[in-house]
């Protein structure tokens, strides 16, 4: 019986030809006609004939959506390797400093009646325990990464808006979903979202009204490194906002504004 491992490798292979069969067919170019034997060779070319928009426009959105199979298999392959938790280590640090010890209470003088006298104040060591949590692995833009092997705009510590921006200025981005890129979500405070987030866009579809159903991957979506996989994200171009249908986020993640995507 098949494992689901295998399973899953067949399911892959099957969309991985039909993708391919879907974009070679779409990019192979006509056959050439040779003129019949019975007719003159004609000494003027015939007009080209115009493409009509919504034809166009098909051809526009399949170059988009279709990818080579070799890098959807590549993928495939990160898709496991890409994602190994790691949790923050956290050290305990002692940390001691001097500070000044409270003052003594007054005491009435010896010798005369009524008069108070204060101590001198004393200086006292303060030991305090400090620990300290590191980062999780993967975070969000690492696992983006990996997963796509875009090595580019590497700005130190990078953040998604950064990444997004510096690679808009390489024309390296698209407004519209593509497989194998990466959705990036606007800076978003009151969700926690200081600097963007982005998503690993696994597989794309186009509904009838134009709007657009993702299948994502994300990591760190709860601070702790925890992988998203494979969830429905509803995408609208028109106002570029994406609204999360299953995984943790859908319950409140709706009309998040979305930058655009990262591409290859």
């Amino acid at each position: 019986m098949p494992t689901a491992h295998h399973r899953r490798s067949l399911i892959t292979l099957a969309a991985v030809l039909l993708l391919a069969t879907g974009c070679s067919s779409h990019n192979k170019p006509p056959a050439a006609q040779a003129p019949l034997p019975s007719e003159p060779q004609q000494q003027i070319a015939s007009p080209v004939q115009a493409i009509p928009p919504a034809d166009q426009e098909k051809r526009d959105e399949q170059s988009l959506t279709c990818r080579d199979e070799r890098i959807i298999l590549e993928s495939e392959r990160n898709r496991a390797a890409c994602f190994r938790l790691q949790p923050g280590t956290t050290t305990t640090k002692v940390v001691k400093r001097q500070v000044p010890a409270k003052k003594a209470k007054t005491a009435k003088a010896s010798g005369k009646k009524g008069t108070k006298t204060t101590a001198a104040a004393h200086v006292a060591t303060e030991t305090k325990v400090v620990r300290t949590t590191g980062r999780c692995q993967p975070q969000s833009l690492i696992y983006a990464r990996c997963r796509t092997g875009i090595d580019t705009c590497k700005l130190g510590d990078t953040s998604p808006v950064q990444w997004f921006a510096c690679a808009r200025k390489n024309d390296a981005t698209s407004a519209l979903p593509l497989i194998g890129s990466v959705m990036v979500l606007d800076v978003n405070a009151r969700r926690g979202m200081p600097t963007g987030h982005p998503a690993y866009v696994e597989a794309v579809e186009k509904n009838g009204n134009g709007t657009w159903r993702l299948r994502i991957s994300h990591t760190n979506y709860d601070r702790k490194c925890h992988l998203d996989q494979d969830a429905t994200v509803l995408f609208d171009p028109e106002r570029m906002t994406a609204s999360f249908e299953t995984g943790p986020w859908a319950t409140w993640a709706k009309n998040l504004k979305a930058l655009g995507f990262i591409l290859r």
